[in-house]
């Protein structure tokens, strides 16, 4: 039986927003093959369930291997993460226009907020594609991500439309050709940054590149990974080098320093008390108290 922590592995990747969390704990996906919605949540024995049992071996296979086999390097930090989240798995790439999509709908948005809207246009569209979304009525797409971001509409149905007037509707040739080359084309494209660009590069196109938002840079500069300070646009692109160039962390491993982040490094109130590496982490830049229990 594969040992997996479902909410460590769901809470932290855009290829788990595929999947929205319910009020009762439970993930559904929408599956449009099927047309319907498929269920699956933990147990209290630690085992997963998946609702049709039918749709077991399809859900399970999503799930490709533990997060403690992203990092082989000597960083003590990292290898102390690496151990405390092992129940943590990286996720199967998904298809790389889903991927933009739902990274689109997390820009300045709850991961929360893009698993919902991203599952309500699954429903609405009997699944999405890029030509469903270059041909959608802008004013029902507004209405459908409304809580994502109406002003989306735009950037989704017009980036749609230069990939198939540009590469006759694939990203899939991304894959073969430099990091540089796919990050310059997935840049050029309406509504697409660079957080954005290296979302999909990572968890579609197999390019290891490392993410960063604010939440990524206030834990990397604690933990001593970065020089920067600050959460400007160019103390990212510091992180983003340190981590990539530096240390030469796996783009896959960022996932490791945004579990501490959501769990214990938090913004205004770090849990030091209770964090996995607290004795061996310079808390670099943190000037206020660790909450008491």
């Amino acid at each position: 039986m594969m040992d997996i922590d479902l909410r460590s592995t769901m809470d932290i990747q855009i290829t788990a927003l595929e999947w929205m969390l319910r009020d009762d704990g439970r993930y559904v996906r929408y599956y449009p093959e099927a047309g319907r919605d498929v269920y699956l949540e933990q147990l209290p024995d630690g085992s997963l369930r998946v609702t049709p049992p039918e749709f077991h071996d399809e859900v399970m296979s999503i799930f490709e291997y533990p997060l403690n086999g992203v990092y082989c390097g000597d960083n003590k930090l990292l290898l102390r993460l690496r151990e405390f989240y092992r129940r943590c798995w990286v996720m199967k790439l998904q298809d790389p226009y889903i991927s933009l999509i739902i990274t689109i709908l997390t820009q300045n948005k709850t991961a929360d907020s893009a698993r919902r809207t991203f599952h309500k246009l699954q429903h609405r569209y009997n699944g999405i594609d890029v030509h469903k979304m270059a041909g959608a009525d802008k004013k029902e797409l507004e209405e459908l991500i409304h809580y994502s971001g109406p002003y989306k509409a735009a950037y989704i149905i017009e980036c749609s439309r230069q990939i198939i007037e540009r590469w006759g509707g694939s990203l899939e040739w991304m894959k073969k050709v430099s990091t540089e080359e796919a990050r310059e084309a997935l840049l050029s494209l309406y509504g697409v940054g660079p957080k954005t660009a290296d979302c999909v590069l990572l968890f579609s196109l197999g390019h290891s590149v490392t993410p960063v938002d604010t939440h990524i840079c206030r834990v990397s500069q604690r933990l001593g990974l970065s020089t920067s300070t600050g959460d400007s646009e160019a103390a990212k692109r510091k992180v983003k080098e340190d981590l990539e160039k530096k240390h030469r962390i796996p783009g896959m491993a960022h996932l490791l320093i945004i579990n501490l982040g959501r769990d214990f490094c938090k913004a205004l109130v770090p849990l030091h008390h209770i964090c996995p590496v607290e004795d061996i982490c310079p808390k670099r830049g943190v000037v206020r108290p660790e909450r008491l229990l």
